[in-house]
């Protein structure tokens, strides 16, 4: 099941984060050789204190609209702008769930989303989807070149309502 939730952060908070992320996106690569479509921040953002609050109001925000009580394993943010070749399936089977935070997309609803196997998933700017860890996923591809800006999270269930605040 794939849970969608909008209206997250206002403008102002949102914008924010784009401007916090800037600095740390890279082209990442790593031993494996694995592709990192676009350019991403490290998978440790949970651990910044500019992202904490932001991080934290996103957990609070998914437990009072679905009752998922979270702690995050992994968080980053990607920036895409469409192209084929950033099309990468993927899942996160090692966690429960996995989140997407659309920070900014193209023009509503254009390629707005998350592609899935079952096809796409459309998301406006400034909602969050959760979905189990092992669906199989990517960005979706555009014939245009738009900057999209999103937040990924690794998720784990956990027991205890104040985990989350003291991850």
């Amino acid at each position: 099941m794939i849970h969608l939730i909008k209206n997250v952060f206002t403008n102002k908070q949102r914008r924010k984060l784009i401007k916090d992320s800037q600095s740390l996106l890279e082209n990442l690569e790593d031993n494996s050789g694995l592709y990192y479509p676009g350019r991403q921040t490290w998978s440790n953002l949970h651990e910044n204190l500019k992202f904490k609050s932001s991080i934290n109001h996103i957990l609070e925000v998914i437990y009072k609209k679905t009752g998922l009580n979270l702690v995050p394993s992994k968080t980053w943010v990607n920036w895409t702008n469409g192209k084929k070749k950033d099309i990468v399936w993927h899942n996160h089977s090692d966690y429960d769930y996995a989140l997407v935070y659309y920070m900014k997309t193209p023009l509503p609803f254009f390629s707005n989303g998350t592609l899935f196997r079952e096809g796409l998933f459309k998301a406006p700017q400034n909602s969050i989807i959760v979905f189990p860890g092992s669906m199989e996923h990517t960005a979706p591809s555009s014939p245009f070149r738009f900057s999209r800006y999103t937040m990924a999270m690794d998720l784990n269930l956990i027991n205890n309502k104040e985990s989350w605040m003291n991850f």
